[in-house]
C-alpha cells in the first residue's frame, strides 16, 4: 500500500504542528508541504523543526506549486482561506479536511456544494 500524501495548511499553528507530527509517526502518511501565510517567519524553514524533527519538507507560502503532489489538504487556518483551499482542491481533485470554524451559512453551502465533487470532512 502506498503512503498517503498530505499537504497542511497553517503548518506554524498549534494544530498545524500537531498533525505534522502525527504524520511524521505515522508510516502510512507523508508529509508533501507544509504551508503558512506569507509574512510567517518559519518559511524555508523545516516543518518539523519547532519539534526537533527532520521532516525533508520546507515550509512555503505557495499552496499552488505544491497542491497537484497532495491526496490530501488539512486545513485549520481561517474561513477566507479555507475558501481559495476549497477552490483548489476542487480544480486539483484532492480530499480536504477542514478544522476551521467561523463559516457563514452561505460559505457552509459552498462547501457542501463542493463535497458533492470532492470527499470533505468538516468538522
Amino acid at each position: 500500500m502506498s503512503k498517503i500524501n498530505i499537504l497542511i495548511v497553517g503548518a506554524s499553528g498549534r494544530m498545524g504542528q500537531t498533525l505534522i507530527q502525527e504524520i511524521a509517526a505515522d508510516k502510512d502518511l507523508a508529509l508533501v508541504a507544509a504551508i503558512d501565510h506569507k509574512s510567517s517567519e518559519k518559511l524555508g524553514r523545516d516543518a518539523g523543526e519547532a519539534l526537533g524533527i527532520s521532516t525533508g519538507v520546507k515550509i512555503d507560502h505557495d499552496i499552488a506549486k505544491v497542491i497537484s503532489s497532495a491526496d490530501v489538504l488539512i486545513d485549520f487556518t481561517r474561513p477566507e482561506a479555507s475558501l481559495e483551499y476549497l477552490k483548489l482542491c476542487e480544480t486539483h481533485q484532492v480530499k480536504y479536511v477542514i478544522g476551521t470554524t467561523g463559516f457563514s451559512d452561505q460559505e457552509k453551502k459552498m462547501i457542501l456544494d463542493a463535497s458533492k465533487k470532492i470527499p470533505i470532512v468538516f468538522a
